[in-house]
């Protein structure tokens, strides 16, 4: 498969594990060098400036993530609110607008959320200079909630490029390296259109973190390169 691997975590990425490794060191040993890390950009752990200067010296990408979600709120309506928040977010820690850089909404695995929150959401964000993602549990028979709405929302905007969205599955998890691409998808998409796929965890006691493909190189051109910003 021509994929790009990376993580995504909780803890920062520079964090120091009592085996001797930073967490990047270790995800590195223990699967291989990931092209990108996505942290979430504010909240309990946000990703910092120390952090930033650590993955740029490393030429690792960011995939900027938003977390900071109520349940009730984002089963409303309205997502309007929440995308100022998470605009506001990334321009406090130098995400630079308009350079075709995605923020991905975080949505628990258990949550229910409303397409129309999901539309108002990527409309705020996508109207102040960033593309948008949605990360969520795509295994239907575990929870049906995100992928009926999901498919409602790729349903409203479907291919608009005035809503350019990436897709980030959470199932199904592996216990190895998967040798197809086979992300579960919401039922109006398929496999070949999610985007990235959250597939399995590197971990030392409590500190881990999340293994990613990304389908493509131009996947990975909507997170926030260091290097040239």
């Amino acid at each position: 498969m021509d994929l790009i691997y990376g993580a995504d975590s909780k803890h920062s990425a520079d964090t120091m594990l009592t085996n001797g490794y930073t967490l990047y060191d270790w995800v590195m040993r223990m699967s291989c060098f990931p092209s990108f890390w996505g942290r979430n950009i504010s909240g309990v752990g946000a990703l910092t400036e120390r952090e930033i200067i650590f993955l740029k010296n490393r030429k690792c990408k960011i995939a900027c993530i938003f977390d900071e979600l109520i349940e009730e709120i984002i089963a409303s309506n309205d997502g309007k609110e929440d995308g100022i928040r998470a605009i506001n977010a990334a321009k406090a820690i130098g995400v630079p607008q308009n350079k075709g850089i995605t923020i991905f909404a975080d949505i628990p695995s258990q949550w229910s959320v409303n397409h129309n929150w999901m539309i108002s959401f990527a409309e705020t964000v996508i109207k102040n200079g960033y593309k948008v993602g949605f990360i969520g549990n795509t295994d239907s028979s575990d929870y049906f909630n995100f992928d009926r709405q999901a498919s409602h929302y790729y349903e409203a905007v479907g291919t608009n490029p005035d809503f350019p969205t990436l897709y980030w599955s959470k199932r199904p998890k592996y216990d190895f390296e998967p040798n197809i691409w086979a992300p579960f998808a919401p039922s109006a998409l398929l496999p070949q259109d999610m985007d990235l796929w959250q597939y399995g965890t590197v971990a030392f006691h409590e500190i881990k973190a999340n293994k990613n493909y990304a389908k493509n190189k131009s996947v990975i051109s909507a997170f926030w390169d260091l290097e040239a910003n």
